[in-house]
């Protein structure tokens, strides 16, 4: 099972609905299935702009010592971890 479907099933069956699926996976309750449906074109729907990337194939741009790299991964990390948020979506730490 995914994460999303896990996530969902979590906060459905929080709320009272009663889970079951039927043995093709679908759920056997309509009003389950739509809320299934929606979540799903819900989570679809999102598109984030990461930061753009640094050309690093020119040679007006050095090639970083190998002690700069993991402070240039966090940094990326961070900077995604920035877009993600200004998105409104929560960011696991």
């Amino acid at each position: 099972m995914d994460e999303s479907r896990k996530q969902f099933e979590s906060v459905i069956g929080g709320k009272g609905w009663f889970i079951q699926k039927t043995d093709s996976g679908s759920y056997v309750h309509e009003r389950v299935h739509l809320m299934w449906m929606a979540w799903r074109e819900s989570r679809a729907a999102i598109e984030i702009e990461l930061p753009a990337k640094n050309d690093i194939s020119s040679d007006d741009y050095p090639i970083p010592d190998l002690v700069d790299w993991d402070d240039g991964r966090n940094a990326g990390i961070q900077e995604c971890a920035e877009a993600i948020r200004a998105a409104g979506i929560k960011v696991k730490e």
